[in-house]
């Protein structure tokens, strides 16, 4: 039988068609999106140029200007010009470690968005690698390969520069220890090294230690870390260009993964007619073609598994049948922007007038596996969720760079 992409699943791939809301997040659990959605946010506005450090020689002078104009901390123009960028994000607390990547290689076209978590015995192990028409999915020591019919990978910064607007890293609290606005006041300790071009300062807050490593001249952020003074936590964000932060996805087998339809499911009866209805989400970033999607439909035995009456091929677009007692089945696809493909606002709808207790399931004829058997029951399946979803709105095209 065919393994779920998560063994912890809690379905086997026939009970699949549901989306299933994802868990609550709660307390610990949500610090390694918090700290990556902070960290990232971290762009101010200015502008710092070459000319303000022509005449400045010492160190602290150096870092002062820095911290007055605000734009050594944008990482928009830390990678800007590179041909390549990845920025790591490693986080700890107590039972809780995480180490989160986003990164873009523009010499071959794949954008990354890695996650590492582990909250006491859970563990989360994921990449995330998309390029031109597909994607690629490791989940532990396991390789997938999915398709996108309509291309649109992201670049990481840009689009949440643009989605989010310019803003600087949140106030400080349990959840993430740095604020670039309480940088003026602090006491700085700075070193600087003309020869390479290397600046670090280093400071206490009442609850942590800070240390920023800032390179170029102007300089920008490369690294900043921060160390709670007990000792129990950690953040840690490096910034990695060129030829280290190169991307290429490994020559192994790679298993088909279905299509990760998400939406929302409605079921209703009406003057006596059963109707399942599904909605695929806006923003649903994946699309894939109808003549490789099919619906079935039928109903659930004892174990949860589905017992088709009915397949739908979603090309179809619109069917009427009937079955053995008589009752009839009517199955429509919206295709809401006519693209051909099923896409955000597309509504499929399978309506009868039998009595049995009406469900269905999408079923990906390229992967033969049912989306759902995919998709993660563990309680840390939302910092996934959440994350992707995060993600799947920013839809810059990635392209090239000369």
């Amino acid at each position: 039988m065919r393994q779920s992409l998560f063994p912890f699943a809690s379905r086997q791939s026939q009970t699949a068609g549901r989306w299933v809301d994802s868990f609550p997040l709660q307390g610990s659990v949500m610090r390694p999106v918090v700290v990556l959605l902070f960290l990232l946010l971290s762009i101010l506005a200015g502008c710092l140029s070459a000319e303000d450090f022509a005449e400045a020689e010492d160190g602290e002078v150096l870092f002062d200007i820095a911290i007055d104009n605000g734009d050594a901390w944008d990482l928009i123009r830390t990678v800007d010009g590179e041909g390549a960028y990845r920025i790591i994000i490693e986080d700890q607390l107590d039972q809780v470690a995480s180490r989160v990547v986003v990164g873009v290689d523009y010499n071959v076209g794949i954008s990354q968005v890695s996650m590492y978590s582990q909250v006491g015995n859970e563990t989360l192990d994921f990449d995330l690698f998309e390029s031109e028409g597909e994607f690629h999915v490791r989940i532990a020591d396991e390789w997938y390969v999915g398709r996108d019919s309509v291309s649109h990978s992201f670049d990481p910064l840009v689009g949440l520069d643009s989605t989010f607007g310019s803003q600087g890293i949140p106030s400080p609290g349990p959840s993430l220890p740095m604020d670039s606005t309480e940088f003026p006041s602090l006491d700085w300790r700075v070193t600087w090294d003309p020869s390479v071009e290397q600046m670090v300062a280093v400071t206490d807050n009442a609850s942590h230690q800070l240390i920023l490593e800032l390179r170029g001249s102007p300089p920008v952020l490369v690294k900043a870390e921060s160390y709670s003074l007990d000792g129990l936590s950690s953040t840690v964000l490096e910034v990695v260009t060129g030829d280290a932060a190169s991307i290429s996805i490994p020559d192994v087998e790679m298993e088909r993964m279905p299509a990760p339809i998400s939406g929302q499911i409605r079921l209703d009866v009406v003057d006596g007619y059963r109707i399942w209805e599904y909605t695929i989400a806006d923003g649903f970033r994946w699309e894939v073609d109808v003549n490789e999607m099919e619906l079935h439909a039928g109903a659930r035995d004892s174990e949860g598994a589905l017992v088709i009456e009915h397949i739908f091929p979603l090309e179809s677009g619109h069917l009427e049948t009937s079955d053995s007692n008589g009752d009839s089945w009517t199955f429509d696809h919206i295709d809401l922007d006519e693209d051909g493909y099923l896409s955000g606002g597309d509504l499929v709808r399978v309506t009868t007038n039998s009595t049995i207790d009406l469900d269905a399931a999408f079923y990906d004829e390229w992967a033969e596996a049912y989306p759902e058997s995919f998709l993660p029951a563990s309680p840390l399946a939302p910092l996934v969720l959440l994350f992707v979803a995060m993600l799947r709105g920013l839809r810059p095209k990635l392209q090239g760079r000369d």
